[in-house]
């Protein structure tokens, strides 16, 4: 099949209504559908599946527990700097354009992640959790992260939950995801909040900020649930001094401004 015959994915920022926006500013979290199809979406499916399994490597009998997030899902974190083919989508504008847009932000990468949940683990729903206080940024309001389902994403296999507006109340301790806190201690007033789940067809994606609090249940079906996120912050984000996998090994002073090729801006 020629170059010039391939069907490529065509939703951008252009096509996010005024309307989407301030929905998305409102909730700190929106639905897209058909943000990846055709060969566009196998394209990614395969891309960021076949990173996974050269990077995954089956844990020897008897050598200890797992740890928390082996628990949860196999998890890769900037798959973008060691395989060419998801550098791709990671380091697109079209993707970093739509952040922006609903952010109202230029827009840096913070880092991705692959987020496969196995089947047959009974426990491994990730708790309710913001993600902005793991992250070592001192400004933590305007992180957006897109969350693209590879296949189907359901509420059987472990789709996402998110609460509305939770992002305004801004940053909360960090979760211990093995040991989580009830999220109605920190904030009673939003308990009768129904939360809203968002079942995705592959190629669907969401957005949240990061401060929204948000939850998946655990994978009830015999298949691998398959997602990869892309996390987005500011272009101006500082370096808190926090200490995190992604800014340890750059030697970075606190209030230093993340601008490095670990963090290229991929808004216009």
């Amino acid at each position: 099949m020629g170059m010039n015959t391939l069907q490529y994915s065509t939703f951008q920022a252009s096509d996010l209504s005024q309307s989407l926006v301030d929905q998305y500013r409102k909730d700190g979290f929106i639905q897209l559908e058909g943000v990846f199809q055709g060969d566009e979406l196998k394209l990614i499916r395969d891309s960021v599946a076949n990173a996974v399994a050269s990077e995954t490597v089956a844990p020897p009998d008897n050598k200890g527990a797992a740890g928390v997030y082996e628990q949860i899902f196999i998890q890769k974190v900037n798959l973008w700097r060691r395989h060419t083919a998801v550098r791709k989508f990671v380091l697109s504008k079209r993707l970093g354009n739509i952040a922006a847009r609903l952010e109202g932000v230029p827009m840096r990468v913070w880092h991705d992640q692959a987020l496969f949940k196995e089947p047959g683990k009974v426990n491994n729903r990730t708790p309710w959790h913001q993600d902005a206080p793991y992250w070592p940024h001192q400004d933590r309001w305007r992180q957006t992260t897109i969350w693209i389902a590879l296949k189907d994403a359901t509420i059987h296999n472990g789709c996402m939950s998110f609460v509305s507006g939770t992002h305004s109340l801004g940053a909360f301790s960090a979760i211990n995801l093995g040991d989580p806190q009830d999220i109605f201690q920190y904030a009673p007033h939003i308990k009768p909040v129904k939360p809203v789940t968002c079942e995705l067809k592959a190629g669907d994606v969401t957005f949240h900020n990061g401060l929204t609090f948000h939850y998946a249940g655990p994978n009830k079906s015999d298949q691998t649930r398959e997602a990869f996120a892309i996390i987005y912050m500011p272009e101006n984000t500082t370096y808190s001094g926090e200490t995190h996998r992604v800014t340890d090994p750059l030697n970075l002073n606190v209030g230093q401004k993340l601008e490095h090729d670990m963090f290229p801006q991929v808004s216009d």
